[in-house]
């Protein structure tokens, strides 16, 4: 086998990158809108523990837009801090998103659209990571999860929540307390 092929035990031990692991995250999310039987918890030791889960996501050839690579502590870590920053803070994150579509009602907004801009807010908000690099990056995976014209759309809301977030980390820091 060369170091390309599929099943090669040196490709899987490199783990997933922030990136990836921020589309791991959006896929987690993703699942859980469309199945609410089950709870971030369970579908994240799904994803982190159960051996089938892990081969899946291992050797994939990330075709599709599907991540694939090794979930090291780091993933895990970073994956489980996203998904529960928006399953915790759901809510909150939406009440806070529907105040900037002036043009255009929250609710109407496509699920991977929401699902993208719950995450970067949430990742601003209550991660604490650069608002420019959440912007970058939500902005890549509406490339390949959202409708191409809702790219503006989530660039639009997203510069309207930055000028507001340090506001909008107050309410969240209040609302923690």
């Amino acid at each position: 086998m060369t170091s390309g092929e599929e099943g090669n035990p040196a490709e899987s031990t490199r783990g997933l990158s922030r990136r990836q692991s921020r589309r791991k995250a959006f896929e987690l999310l993703f699942e859980l809108n469309y199945r609410p039987q089950l709870t971030a918890d369970l579908i994240l030791s799904r994803t982190f523990h159960e051996p089938e889960v892990q081969e899946l996501h291992r050797y994939d050839e990330d075709n599709d837009g599907y991540v694939a690579g090794f979930l090291d502590a780091g993933a895990c870590r970073f994956i489980d801090e996203l998904v529960h920053a928006v399953k915790d803070h759901e809510q909150q994150l939406d009440h806070e998103l529907a105040q900037y579509p002036h043009d255009w009602s929250y609710d109407r907004i496509g699920i991977a659209e929401r699902i993208l801009l719950q995450l970067a807010l949430a990742e601003m908000v209550y991660l604490g990571t650069s608002y420019k690099v959440v912007i970058n990056e939500t902005l890549d995976m509406a490339k390949l999860y959202a409708q191409e014209e809702a790219r503006r759309f989530i660039n639009g809301i997203l510069g309207a929540a930055v000028r507001n977030l340090e506001q909008i980390r107050a309410r969240a820091s209040a609302e923690e307390q």
